[in-house]
Formats: structure tokens, C-alpha cells, sequence
């Protein structure tokens, strides 16, 4: 809702307070806007490259083919995610994860037991998994850059369409009424001035 003018001195410092206040807001929040948009493209970026290389190693995976298969029981125990490591990167304010590395755990196997291939497939299948898990990582980064960027451009908006533009014309306003109201005061003293100088010369007689 739109603030009510009033029409005196101390409405009107407010006012210039305000659109001071917006117009030093105004620069930080354009300066976070583009370097959201920076980080968008990369991610963006980094997204389509992680999908790419997934592709390739899919590819190579589904080139084993039946041995695969074979060994899809054994691999089970193999490919168990004990944990996803990250660490926190401050982008334009926002705290964001970043993906490190994935822990498989290791329960062991038998050289003697395993295909001659296990070691290949097992890598393979492992970092299938770490690529998924960090393009996840990624469209996560992207979504909450998305969003910081959606409510970084509102409130530029906000700023640069509603409350400053509001702040101008209140002070407009203000202006050329108190420049009125100063205008007649002035034009009151003479009128009284003359009006007394009448008088006191009528009095003469």
C-alpha cells in the first residue's frame, strides 16, 4: 500500500532520507545481480560438461555388456555410498555446496574370486555414481542461484520502479506546496504591511 503524503518539512526529510537510502541499495543489489548471472553460466556450463562426460562413461559401461551382468551382484556391495563430501563456497552472499568427492565403502574381495575385469567395471561404476552425484550437487546450485537471482531482480525492481519514483514525487509534492505556502505567507506580510501603513496614515487626521 502506498504511503499517504504529508505535506510538511519533516515528511519531506524523510523522503530524501529514503531515496537516498535506495539509491546507495540500488548499485549493491545490480552488482549481485550480475555476478548471479556470472555464476548461473558457469554452473550452467559445468552442467552440460558433467553430462557429457556421464554420457561417455555410460557408454563404456554398457560396452561390457554381458560381463557386466555377470558381475552386478558382486558390484552391489562395492557401490554403496557411505558419503557425499562437500564444502561451503560463499557466492554473493549465498552459502552454497560444492561437491568434493563421493565415499564408497569397501567391505574387500578376493583377486582369486573376482573376473579379471572387476577392478575396471567397479572404477567405472564408481564414477558413474560420483558424476550423478555431483551433477545433482550442481542443478541444486543452480536452483538456489535461480531463485536468489529471481528475488535480487524483484527488488531492483522494486526499487528502481516503485519506491524511488514514489520518493521523487512525494518530494516534489512537498516542495511545491511548502514554495506555495511560503509564496503566500509573503504575500500576506504585504498586504498586512500595507494594511498598517494605511492605517497609520488615516490616523493622522
Amino acid at each position: 500500500m502506498e504511503e499517504r503524503i504529508r505535506l510538511n518539512k519533516v515528511f519531506l526529510r524523510e523522503q530524501k532520507q529514503k531515496k537516498a537510502m535506495y539509491g546507495r541499495f540500488l548499485p549493491v543489489l545490480e552488482a549481485k545481480k550480475q555476478q548471479l548471472l556470472m555464476r548461473l553460466s558457469i554452473v550452467r556450463t559445468e552442467i552440460n560438461a558433467q553430462n557429457l562426460l556421464m554420457g561417455e562413461v555410460m557408454a563404456e559401461i554398457a560396452s561390457f555388456g554381458p560381463v557386466y551382468r555377470m558381475m552386478e551382484e558382486i558390484l552391489r556391495y562395492h557401490i554403496s555410498i557411505k558419503e557425499v563430501r562437500f564444502f561451503h563456497r560463499n557466492i554473493a552472499g549465498l552459502k552454497m555446496r560444492e561437491f568434493r568427492d563421493v565415499v564408497f565403502d569397501e567391505p574387500g574381495y578376493s583377486l582369486f574370486m573376482t573376473p579379471y575385469s572387476f577392478d575396471h567395471v567397479l572404477s567405472k561404476t564408481r564414477e558413474a555414481i560420483s558424476l550423478r552425484e555431483k551433477i545433482k550437487m550442481l542443478e541444486q546450485q543452480f536452483r538456489g542461484l535461480e531463485k536468489e537471482f529471481r528475488k535480487t531482480s524483484q527488488r531492483i525492481n522494486l526499487y528502481d520502479q516503485r519506491l524511488i519514483p514514489q520518493c521523487t514525487e512525494a518530494i516534489r509534492k512537498i516542495t511545491v506546496h511548502l514554495q506555495d505556502q511560503q509564496a503566500a505567507a509573503v504575500g500576506v506580510a504585504k498586504v498586512a504591511k500595507r494594511l498598517g501603513e494605511e492605517a497609520s496614515y488615516y490616523s493622522q487626521f
